[in-house]
């Protein structure tokens, strides 16, 4: 899932066709992205779905009615951790734990998420979101924050409250927090095609599935590899579609 507008993708592909790679594209779409305007206000101008935000302000009041709700964040020490287990519990008591996927079911995938979110000296900051109720952590995301964009790769929410879109609230409030204190330039959804972010978000970077085969002779072309993997694309698809109809 590569970015072949911006970023190092365009770098990376030219550098592999330079070197006689093969190069195929499996299917692209366009994430939602979000380039920092010089106040919430001038983000919200003129915003192509209005409509998005009223029923966020809808939702937003309706969970009020049930107690406190705030937003915190964190990009080191204790609250960080805090808020970093907070992701694990929340996103194995939901759909996700079910199905065993969630990161918090494999010991692997829980000491990954404490590497990997956990504040260090290097290039790469982390940063934690969360949206509270009574001081409950409702819906969290973890994000890091390298070289002015910060990528949004993990959210969890309670599913409990899922009419009142957790998760979307959060996300608009990272968006507020964004403009008012500066801590990105850019905010990356990392997500798939379809999100229910493309109506938050203004922008959009061109992501593709790349195959790459570098030069020499091989069992399988470029062209069949291709072939391959839209079929299994497709058969995934599928089978996704029949398993929510049950």
């Amino acid at each position: 899932m590569l970015p072949i507008e911006d970023g190092a993708g365009p770098v990376m592909l030219a550098a592999m066709r330079a070197r006689g790679w093969a190069i195929g594209t499996v299917s692209a779409f366009d994430r939602p992205v979000m380039e920092r305007r010089a106040d919430h206000d001038a983000f919200l101008a003129g915003h192509p779905n209005r409509a998005r935000f009223k029923d966020l302000r809808r939702r937003a009041r309706r969970l009020a009615e049930a107690g406190t709700v705030a937003h915190e964040s964190a990009a080191c020490g204790a609250d960080l951790d805090r808020l970093v287990a907070a992701f694990l519990d929340l996103e194995r008591a939901g759909w996700k734990g079910q199905t065993g996927t969630a990161m918090a079911c494999r010991p692997e995938t829980v000491a990954l998420a404490h590497t990997l979110f956990s504040a260090g000296s290097g290039p790469v900051g982390v940063r934690a979101d969360a949206l509270t109720l009574d001081g409950r952590p409702i819906a969290i995301s973890l994000a890091l924050v390298g070289a002015g964009t910060a990528t949004l790769l993990k959210t969890a929410y309670d599913e409990t409250v899922r009419s009142h879109a957790p998760g979307l609230l959060l996300e608009a409030e990272i968006v507020r927090a964004c403009h008012k204190t500066g801590f990105a330039d850019r905010l990356d959804s990392a997500t798939l095609e379809g999100s229910a972010l493309e109506s938050l978000y203004r922008d959009r970077t061109r992501i593709a599935e790349i195959i790459a085969v570098p030069p020499g002779s091989h069992a399988l072309s470029l062209e069949r590899r291709l072939r391959i993997a839209r079929f299994e694309a497709q058969a995934r698809s599928t089978a996704k579609r029949a398993l929510g109809r049950h």
